[in-house]
């Protein structure tokens, strides 16, 4: 994909587009100003929107503006519709590890510890574990994780696939808005049934980089009503390894994973409901919308952001994740995650026709109400849901190259935002309260990892 939208012209441009020129209507979206923030965000320009790269920040400057010329606020507080916050990174550095005697080799230890390094020198320092041929890793590892404390774990070589897969994940480096050091874990690779010495020493790199959250705000007629919220995440994947190969031998070959459906279709429809309620300024509630960073990490920014917020206070959350293609029920329509944990299909639904009824998750073995952003809300009771229109059975540009703009259906993607517009009306004017979530129990943080 070749064609770019450069950001002083969309601005001059398209900016003001759906603001002035249209008339004032109880479903004000412009379908052109849709079409080219998706567009914008979903360029080669901004080379796939990786986290801490400075197109994503390009791409937090972009939503900023449109959040700006629309009229909305900053969060309660802040100056500035950028939330920012950092990520601490914890990546072994330099790793011994000397067992009866024997020094281990790097490709046969595995280091998971959120402090500046630790040394141990003999057994009393820690807690053994032995996993053999019949014990299972991944339940053994995650009880270790949520005990805490300083481990030694002795993987037999039968589990050595599970082993790497572990060796990988922490090498790559633990990413924690908090750093907290409550315990070490040393896996080793090994059929050594009986450790009698051991002498670990361990030296971590810790950085720090700056996230980006965008957030307005449009306050409602009820200064003391709660909160309706909206959002997407911003970010993608970046570009592929092959990009200096690529660059190097002249090729044409696509290195941008421009992320057209995950998620600038979802940060677009975002924006035009934005856009859509500043233009009517009617709503009773305080409607807050929320473009997350890092949420192709695990959820970093929407994490972060619910730290700052009182779930109490949010009535729901409409999350928007992959709105680019006609779904199963039809084009426009919708299926939301997690129908089962409250009522607000139920009463989104009441505003549409029955054959443009938002649906259940059609793909529950895909377990996608913990997968998006919503999860870090409603892990604190808040009645937060994705909204999806994506087959996600079969969705072969799903992380690939081939995300980009022209395998999406714009007149889809205008629907579906056409839609959500609609059922969200009675929320905005606080005619309509979902129930609540029962907290995430299962989504306790490890204290190692």
């Amino acid at each position: 994909m070749k064609k770019t939208f450069p950001l002083l012209s969309l601005v001059a441009a398209g900016l003001i587009l759906g603001g002035c020129n249209a008339s004032k209507s109880a479903l004000n979206i412009d379908k052109n100003q849709l079409e080219q923030d998706i567009a914008y965000l979903a360029s080669d320009d901004l080379k796939g929107r990786k986290s801490f790269s400075a197109e994503i920040d390009v791409a937090a400057d972009y939503i900023e503006k449109r959040f700006e010329t629309m009229g909305l606020k900053p969060l309660s507080g802040s100056n500035s519709f950028k939330q920012q916050f950092h990520l601490h990174i914890v990546k072994p550095l330099d790793v011994s590890v000397r067992i009866n005697e024997v020094d281990i080799s790097a490709e046969h230890v595995g280091v998971a510890s959120q402090s500046a390094g630790f040394s141990w020198l003999n057994n009393d320092d820690v807690t053994i574990t032995y996993i053999d041929a019949t014990m299972d890793v991944r339940n053994t590892l995650r009880n270790i994780n949520s005990q805490g404390g300083n481990h030694l774990v002795m993987v037999d070589n039968t589990h050595k696939d599970m082993f790497v897969r572990y060796q990988n994940y922490f090498n790559a480096g633990l990413s924690k808005l908090e750093l907290k050091d409550q315990g070490a874990l040393v896996m080793v690779l090994s059929n050594e049934t009986d450790v009698t010495s051991l002498n670990v020493k361990v030296v971590n790199e810790v950085t720090s980089q700056r996230l980006t959250n965008v957030v307005g705000m449009l306050p409602g007629r009820q200064a003391d009503a709660d909160v309706v919220l909206f959002s997407a995440h911003y970010d993608h994947l970046g570009q592929s390894k092959d990009e200096q190969h690529a660059h190097n031998n002249d090729s044409e070959q696509d290195t941008i994973y421009n992320g057209a459906n995950d998620n600038a279709s979802g940060t677009g429809a975002m924006l035009n409901l934005a856009q859509h309620y500043a233009h009517l300024a009617d709503n009773e509630r305080t409607l807050m919308f929320a473009a997350f960073t890092a949420e192709e990490m695990g959820l970093i920014g929407s994490e972060h952001f619910a730290k700052t917020q009182n779930p109490d206070q949010i009535a729901a959350m409409i999350n928007i994740e992959m709105i680019g293609k006609p779904s199963a029920f039809g084009s426009g329509n919708l299926w939301m995650t997690g129908a089962d944990k409250s009522d607000l299909k139920t009463v989104l639904n009441q505003s549409l026709p029955e054959e443009n009824h938002i649906q259940a998750n059609p793909y529950p073995k895909l377990n996608l109400f913990y997968r998006s952003d919503n999860a870090s809300l409603a892990s604190l009771g808040v009645p937060a849901h994705s909204f999806s229109s994506t087959d996600m059975e079969n969705n072969d540009h799903y992380h690939t190259v081939n995300d980009e703009l022209a395998n999406l259906d714009f007149d889809s993607i205008y629907k579906s935002v056409m839609l959500l517009a609609k059922a969200s009306a009675p929320l905005a004017r606080a005619e309509l309260t979902p129930s609540r979530v029962a907290p995430l129990t299962d989504k306790s943080e490890g204290k190692i990892y």
